[in-house]
């Protein structure tokens, strides 16, 4: 028996009651069909047993389910989210709106392949769609963006708000996966199928893959932000029925029901007749993600009507956090999903905090205002005509968050005008990205899309959503600094001396390890070794980094610092939305202004001395 699956069936037997122990014992002793069937009578005590392990109870309904159907009375959101977590709003008059009267935003990062691509969001303009003529292009685009405008998302289930619901949700995931489980095996041992020994059945199948992808998605909170985090591993090492449903989870979940969005409208804003005569929200939300979805709505003000954007958390998240991480580290170990080198537990700290931090949108709003200076205070990306929107004080809460309202299309969409505007944007957000860590020490780390918004008529881009922002030491940026610049040089000493000293090696790994961390990191570094202009579409980069992915999880010795979760999420974006939008772009001279940043700082400090 393989290593992979006597994990998968020792887990099953942890998480499950005696039913699941008498599943595993048919599928071990070469039963399944006996197996199967009494797994659909043991599914009620499989998810008891899961939920009174969480601390729970319910009555469970039997039933022999064991494909990948929605259960009735689930509706499926099969819409796909304009941006995940991302508020569309106006333009910003007073921070950089010099750089253009009525701007828009648009544009995104998405991951690099050692992390691989996270977040990957909606594109609803073809991929293969080349258009020659800038015109045509900028009309198309135009095209897009007003459908936009009046794109709904339907309603979807509500959002399980109590511990006991959430619970449940995961005690039903549980069951359903060590059902789907049992019948991969059944199928590929009657079908002669050798493939069992390639590791973990438990989401190597289409039908579990979709039920955990549903379940996520229906959960939302920590349970979909966990899932969109264990997406960055890389898409050569997980299987491709879980790649393609976490491709789902990236997109956005379900919308939540009418009813909870009120709720949450007046817990927050009062009783509706204090707020009703004075914004007019739409019901349906336009981008639903793990943390809230965002409305259209319209602010009746002394001046007149002002168009503004709308973000509404789910009831129930942010009191979730602890209890579901709990919970879905418990599911994910079980199955074996966890390989050592990914250390999972460090993933879960991380996320914890960081779901923390997203869950407080009047900090959000303070990283909003923060943002809005650096970027206005930046001449080089006034010229580029940056803008972030303005936050609408009065109506934004510790839960509910309003923007200025913005037109524009997600900067994805950028790859059908002209290359000399795709390299401007295209250098414009690695300058960004290089600001934020190694001048700012502040970077909003989310790579959706949806989080750049590009104005075609005005060429703007528009910065939204900064839930996911964070500070960063200096002496961790210099470190890494000194790393960006070793790779860039392929100085291989300089390379394994600062990876050592910033906890990224241990010294002890073996020369696989060892391997594949240089030449990573010599491909990381490859877009700043030269000034001439670097092609970032045909450079296979991304896809060169994940080829040593397997070798990180399967030797790393130590986990990394904690900062690089959040930061390769973010280089891997700009180097991903390079390739997406066809950059040929120059990037040494990059590297170089944030080395005379730090070059200018000591010098400062020298003579001060």
């Amino acid at each position: 028996m393989s290593g992979g699956w006597s994990r998968v069936a020792s887990g099953l037997g942890r998480v499950a009651s005696s039913g699941a122990n008498r599943i595993s014992h048919g599928i071990l002793s070469n039963d399944p069909q006996s197996a199967l069937s009494r797994a659909s009578r043991h599914l009620p005590e499989l998810v008891e047993s899961i939920l009174v392990k969480s601390g729970g109870t319910a009555v469970v309904q039997q039933h022999s389910r064991v494909d990948g159907q929605q259960p009735e009375g689930i509706t499926r959101n099969d819409k796909k989210s304009t941006s995940h977590d991302a508020i569309p709003i106006q333009t910003n008059r007073e921070s950089g709106a010099n750089a253009s009267k009525s701007q828009e935003d648009i544009s995104a990062p998405q991951l690099i392949k050692q992390s691989t691509s996270l977040h990957e969001l909606s594109n609803d303009m073809p991929n293969n769609h080349i258009i020659s003529e800038s015109k045509t292009a900028e009309q198309y685009i135009t095209t897009y963006e007003e459908e936009d405008q009046n794109k709904h998302l339907p309603e979807g289930s509500a959002v399980p708000s109590t511990r006991i619901s959430r619970a449940f949700g995961f005690a039903s995931l549980g069951a359903g996966l060590a059902l789907g489980t049992a019948a991969e095996f059944a199928r590929r041992t009657l079908g002669g199928s050798s493939s069992n020994n390639d590791g973990s059945l438990v989401l190597s199948n289409d039908a579990n893959a979709q039920r955990l992808s549903d379940s996520l998605r229906r959960m939302r909170g920590a349970a979909m932000k966990l899932g969109q985090m264990l997406s960055i591993q890389d898409e050569s090492i997980a299987p491709p029925a879980l790649t393609n449903a976490l491709v789902q989870v990236r997109k956005g979940a379900e919308a939540m029901p009418t009813h909870q969005l009120m709720q949450q409208l007046n817990d927050q804003w009062g009783d509706q007749d204090e707020w009703k005569d004075r914004i007019d929200i739409e019901e349906r939300p336009f981008a639903a993600a793990s943390i809230g979805q965002v409305h259209r709505a319209t602010l009746r003000t002394s001046g007149g009507q002002k168009k503004v954007a709308v973000k509404v958390q789910y009831p129930g998240v942010a009191n979730s956090i602890e209890s579901d991480l709990s919970n879905l580290s418990m599911l994910v170990k079980a199955s074996g999903l966890s390989p050592p080198g990914l250390f999972l537990d460090n993933v879960i700290r991380v996320g914890r905090e960081e779901l923390k931090v997203e869950c407080d949108y009047r900090r959000e709003a303070l990283n909003h205002h923060r943002f809005q200076q650096l970027i206005s205070s930046d001449r080089g990306l006034v010229a580029d005509r940056f803008v972030v929107p303005d936050v609408i004080e009065e109506f934004s809460t510790d839960r509910i968050l309003v923007t200025e309202y913005v037109r524009g299309g997600t900067i994805d969409k950028v790859m059908d005008l002209d290359q000399d505007e795709r390299n401007r944007i295209g250098k414009a957000i690695m300058r960004l990205t290089m600001l934020e860590l190694f001048v700012w020490r502040f970077m909003q780390t989310d790579p959706n899309w949806g989080n750049f918004l590009y104005d075609v008529r005005t060429r703007t881009t528009y910065l939204i959503d900064f839930g996911a922002a964070r500070d960063y030491d200096e002496d961790f940026v210099r470190g890494y600094l000194n790393i960006v610049k070793a790779n860039a040089d392929q100085d291989e000493r300089a390379l394994f001396e600062e990876s050592i000293r910033m906890g990224f090696l241990t010294g002890e790994e073996n020369s696989m390890m060892l391997e594949a961390h240089k030449m990573s990191g010599y491909c990381l570094g490859e877009p700043f070794q030269s000034y001439e202009p670097y092609n970032f579409k045909t450079s296979r980069i991304t896809a060169r980094i994940s080829e040593h992915g397997a070798v990180f999880l399967k030797h790393r010795l130590t986990p990394p610092p904690e900062e690089v979760y959040t930061l390769h999420r973010k280089l891997a974006g700009a180097y991903n939305l390079c390739i997406k939008i066809g950059a040929i772009i120059s990037c040494r001279d990059l590297l170089d202004e944030v080395i005379e940043h730090f070059e200018a700082k000591d010098s400062s400090i020298s003579s001060v001395k």
